[in-house]
């Protein structure tokens, strides 16, 4: 093992460990678990040692294992494995004892009760991310390393399809509103797919201009940084005129929805934010290349469009990836604004929630965006690593 590999995984056991006490302090927080007699009560906090029981002792005994591993001279691939599988069972066990406590909680206070997943519990949740995420570290890049990084969600989807958590607040919310869920999921992937389709090709382009021709960079970036730091809601303001100018002097763009609110500036705005890191990994991928490359490649005869093509692109792709995985977890997030300039998708469940103070409305809407951003920021994180390994020389 070189010194650099050795490096990094001291400082994997530390952050395994740092999950594993952020665990346990979880667990004893006063709100891991709210309970309110009406959606729209603010309820009163219980901690997971009060909630959950006897359970509560498996949950810590799965955290003190995992720091334990950590901290063993055991070799990576079982300590990796058994490390990732307790830290990923901590918030399953947590989750599936909380569906348990709500059913009976449902029973004793009525069908208007709810029992709302508190900060206690998304700090064990966040727990088992930084566990898990260290844990995995020990393992090599494979299906294997996959399961276990995506083994709690596939835990907590399996308790939401079996039905032992539809006495939660979130999930009585979610069987409100089922219908309008699908649809404004679909909707808020749709947001993200487009505007991150338009800012990788921008991207690529500006990229690959600065890159050819480095008297444009300070301009390209120059512009690219402005939009950047310019607020959302202030940016959606900015084109409000435009657009209703626009479509008011184009029938076309009328009928097709452009107008000053709605899905037009959404999708406007979110392109502009994924351009830049897309632009920015592009030209740094591209002005890296070893020169002697690229000379071979023209030394056998390549046109500069075959060169691009076929030698500099393949070879620049894992930095460029890597730009592309900001620009889809930030779009993710940031397409949550659409709900609040009529444009729909799941943002609408989070101002909807927050207009009537009910806190499980708004989780129906954040939830699943922190889910869709980790697993874009997880499933491109693994592919970057197998491109970067298998453009390694053996």
């Amino acid at each position: 093992m070189s010194r650099t590999e050795a490096s990094l995984h001291e400082r994997a056991r530390a952050v395994a460990v740092s999950g594993a006490v952020l665990g346990i302090v979880a667990a004893l927080a006063p709100f891991g678990l709210v309970l309110r007699q009406t959606r729209i009560d603010r309820g009163a906090g219980v901690s997971l040692v009060d909630a959950l029981g006897a359970w509560w002792w498996a949950i810590v005994a799965c955290w003190l294992l995992v720091a334990l591993l950590a901290r063993s001279r055991l070799p990576l691939r079982p300590r990796g494995v058994a490390a990732s599988l307790l830290s990923g069972l901590a918030p399953v066990l947590a989750l599936w004892q909380a569906g348990v406590f709500a059913a009976a909680y449902a029973t004793k206070a009525g069908d208007l009760s709810r029992v709302s997943l508190g900060p206690g519990f998304w700090l064990t949740a966040a727990a088992a991310y930084v566990a898990v995420f260290a844990a995995t570290a020990w393992l090599e890049p494979g299906l294997l390393r996959a399961a276990l990084s995506y083994g709690p969600f596939a835990g907590a989807g399996a308790l939401v399809a079996g039905g032992a958590l539809s006495d939660l607040g979130i999930l009585k919310e979610y069987a409100n509103n089922a219908d309008a869920f699908g649809k404004q999921f679909a909707l808020h992937l749709g947001y993200v797919g487009a505007s991150v389709a338009v800012g990788l090709a921008l991207g690529l382009a500006l990229g690959l201009l600065a890159a050819r021709r480095p008297a444009s960079e300070p301009a390209v970036f120059g512009a690219l940084n402005v939009l950047q730091v310019l607020p959302t809601l202030a940016f959606i303001g900015l084109l409000y005129p435009v657009l209703t100018r626009l479509s008011e002097r184009a029938p076309v763009l009328a009928s097709l929805g452009v107008r000053g609110v709605g899905w037009a500036p959404v999708v406007i705005v979110l392109a502009a934010y994924a351009v830049y890191p897309i632009a920015r990994n592009t030209h740094a991928a591209l002005t890296s290349l070893d020169p002697a490359v690229i000379d071979a490649a023209r030394g056998i005869g390549m046109a500069p469009v075959q060169v691009l093509a076929r030698v500099e692109l393949p070879l620049a792709t894992p930095v460029i990836l890597a730009g592309l995985r900001v620009a889809l977890v930030q779009t993710t997030a940031g397409a949550i604004i659409a709900g609040l300039v009529g444009g729909g998708g799941l943002g609408t469940f989070v101002f909807l929630g927050a207009s009537e103070t009910a806190s499980d409305l708004m989780l129906l809407g954040v939830v699943p965006i922190v889910a869709l951003a980790l697993t874009f920021d997880r499933g491109l994180s693994g592919i970057e690593t197998a491109l970067t390994r298998w453009k390694e020389p053996a």
